[in-house]
C-alpha cells in the first residue's frame, strides 16, 4: 500500500509557471497529485505551454494573464480564483528572479532597479498571501501557502542585493503569516532555492556546467517542484513557519562573500 501525497479536491493557485521553470513543474506535480490549478503568468505565450501539459495529464486547469509586480493586476488574482471555482486551498508563489543586467555591487545600484526587486520578489507575496488567508479565514476553510525564496537569502546577496534583500524579507513574512494564521489552520512556508536548471538560467551560464548527474549543484525544477506539492499536501500538515532548503547541498559550500573582489577584477 503506497504513501502519496494528495491534493485531490484541491484548488490550487501557482503565480509564475512558465514550462521550463519551477512554477510549471510545480503546476504538473500538484496536477499529478490531483488539484485543480489555477495557473498564473504576465504573458499568454508563457501560459499556453503549461495549460497544455496540465490537460494533457487530465488535470483541471485554469490560467491567468497578470503582471503579478503591478498592484492592480495582482489585486485581480484571487477574486478571479473564486469567481471561478469558489474556493482557493493552496497557494504557491513562485514569481520572481533577477534580470541579466541588475547584477550590480549595492553602490551602483539605482533606486528603480532596487524598487522592481521588491515588487518583484516580495511585494506581490505579501498581496497574494493576504488575500487568499482573507477568504480561507472567512469560509473557515484551512490552507497551505508556500512561497518561494532562495538560497541568497540565508548569508549575503553579493552583486545583487535587493534580490538577496527581497528573499529574506519573504523568510520573515512567511514567519509572522504561520502566527498569525495558525488558529484558522493556515499553513505558510518558505522553500529556497539554489542554483536551479531552468530554461531562463540554461541560457545564462555553459549547458556543460549544468547537465544532470554531473558534479555541480544545481538543482532540476521537479525537486523544487515535489518539495512544494509535499508542504501544499496534508502530509506536511505538521509543518508550519518553516524555510526548507533545496539546493543539492549547494549552501554548504558557497558562502556569499566568497567572490573576487572588485580590486583584484580590477588588477587582473
Amino acid at each position: 500500500m503506497a504513501l502519496e501525497m494528495d491534493l485531490g479536491g484541491k484548488v490550487i493557485l501557482i503565480c509564475g509557471t512558465a514550462r521550463g521553470g519551477i512554477g510549471g513543474a510545480t503546476a504538473r506535480q500538484a496536477a499529478k497529485a490531483g488539484a485543480t490549478i489555477v495557473a498564473v503568468d504576465k504573458d499568454q505565450a508563457l501560459l499556453d505551454p503549461t495549460l497544455e501539459d496540465v490537460m494533457a495529464l487530465g488535470a483541471a486547469v485554469h490560467g491567468i494573464v497578470a503582471n503579478v509586480a503591478d498592484p492592480r493586476e495582482c489585486a485581480s488574482i484571487v477574486p478571479q480564483v473564486l469567481a471561478r471555482f469558489g474556493r482557493i486551498d493552496g497557494v504557491a508563489n513562485v514569481a520572481g528572479g533577477t534580470a541579466e543586467g541588475e547584477w550590480m555591487p549595492l553602490d551602483e545600484t539605482p533606486d528603480e532597479s532596487f524598487r522592481n526587486s521588491l515588487a518583484l520578489n516580495f511585494e506581490y507575496v505579501f498581496r497574494i498571501c493576504r488575500d487568499a488567508a482573507r477568504e480561507m479565514i472567512r469560509q473557515e476553510a484551512p490552507g497551505s501557502l508556500v512561497n518561494v525564496s532562495s538560497v541568497s537569502s540565508l548569508t549575503s546577496a553579493p552583486w545583487h542585493g535587493p534580490y538577496g534583500a527581497a528573499k529574506s524579507a519573504i523568510n520573515a513574512l512567511t514567519r509572522t503569516m504561520a502566527n498569525e494564521w495558525h488558529e484558522f489552520g493556515i499553513r505558510a512556508n518558505a522553500v529556497l532555492p539554489g542554483a536551479v536548471a531552468t530554461e531562463r538560467v540554461l541560457t545564462r551560464v555553459n549547458s556543460a556546467n549544468v547537465v544532470p548527474g554531473s558534479e555541480t549543484n544545481f538543482t532540476q525544477p521537479v525537486e523544487l517542484a515535489n518539495a512544494i506539492v509535499f508542504l501544499l499536501s496534508d502530509l506536511a500538515s505538521g509543518i508550519s513557519g518553516q524555510s526548507l532548503t533545496v539546493d543539492r547541498s549547494l549552501s554548504t559550500k558557497f558562502c556569499g562573500g566568497a567572490r573576487v573582489s572588485r580590486r583584484q577584477m580590477a588588477e587582473a
